[in-house]
């Protein structure tokens, strides 16, 4: 069974288009990042962010290493997503992506936060053009994780279905705790 990381980078690969804007809304250890970077090309952007300064260096350097310069690295939280992004490419993002969680390999008590979440998945959606796609990876397992992950659903749940098609997959089965993979996409303004 293929991965829900590799499942979500497919999805984007299929609609993101080389020249064009991307948002890593949670940059870890930089493999969305450098996906990302690859796909928009030399032409386009992509804005990287994270809370913790560690994230974003590792992101640094796997992007340095493989010789990518098109990439902006921000230290913040993803609520302030709107405020981060320039305000002449908010409705041009070809596609954000969130891994939900805790940075592998760092402190698995720092996790994103439901409020945060809500925040920062409100404000891609408002980024997003026509088209765009919006993917969030959940994992209700470890602690917090649950409420995180019923949230972003119920707020997905609740989007306008002429203006967003939600699509969920799931890990191995539809389990409370097995990991889910959000897609969005805007259908239109």
């Amino acid at each position: 069974m293929t991965r829900l990381t590799d499942q979500a980078q497919e999805l984007i690969a299929a609609v993101l288009q080389s020249g064009e804007i991307a948002i890593d809304a949670t940059a870890g250890n930089g493999h969305d990042s450098l996906f990302l970077c690859q796909t928009v090309g030399p032409t386009g952007s992509v804005y990287a962010l994270d809370i913790q300064q560690a994230a974003l260096d590792q992101t640094a350097d796997r992007l340095q290493q493989s010789g990518f310069d098109n990439y902006k690295l921000v230290c913040c939280d993803h609520s302030r997503l709107s405020q981060m992004i320039p305000s002449d490419s908010h409705q041009e993002i070809g596609a954000i992506m969130f891994n939900l969680g805790y940075l592998p390999g760092g402190d698995h008590t720092m996790i994103t936060q439901q409020q945060s979440t809500i925040a920062g998945i409100d404000a891609a959606l408002s980024l997003l053009r026509s088209g765009g796609i919006l993917t969030v990876l959940a994992y209700p397992g470890h602690p917090g994780g649950a409420a995180e992950t019923e949230a972003v659903s119920a707020l997905l749940s609740q989007l306008d279905t002429t203006r967003y098609i939600v699509k969920v997959l799931f890990a191995q089965s539809e389990s409370a705790h097995a990991p889910r993979l959000f897609i969005v996409k805007k259908t239109s303004q």
